[in-house]
């Protein structure tokens, strides 16, 4: 980018706006806890607690594990990812107890027809 200068005879020129330079406090993620197990051994046991219910997926239980107030858990961009091997897991399951009950059913009707 490049400053436009002034039109001429526009009059004085517009002073600058103060800007002021500050550095962000920069705090372990979810991931860098997850992946240092000697960080966590170093937590607090609300804290860890957190950590863990947010390793199996209930956001909601570590929002209220975290003492004081604190910005809410969001999901994060694995998340989509996790909740969607978590359907098909649960379609897996649901479509091996149908066949299951399917088959024993199949099973049980074979057995009660009169043989010959």
């Amino acid at each position: 980018m490049r400053a436009v200068p002034p039109e001429p005879g526009a009059g004085a020129q517009v002073p600058r706006p103060a800007v002021r330079l500050r550095r962000e406090l920069k705090l372990p993620t979810v991931a860098d806890l997850i992946r240092d197990d000697d960080a966590v051994r170093r937590l607090p046991g609300q804290a860890r607690s957190a950590l863990r219910h947010v390793q199996i997926g209930n956001l909601a239980a570590a929002e209220t594990a975290l003492p004081g107030g604190f910005a809410a858990v969001l999901p994060g961009p694995g998340e989509q990812r996790r909740a969607r091997r978590r359907a098909a897991r649960k379609v897996a399951v649901t479509l091996a107890i149908l066949a299951a009950a399917t088959l024993t059913f199949a099973l049980w009707w074979c057995s009660q027809s009169p043989s010959g």
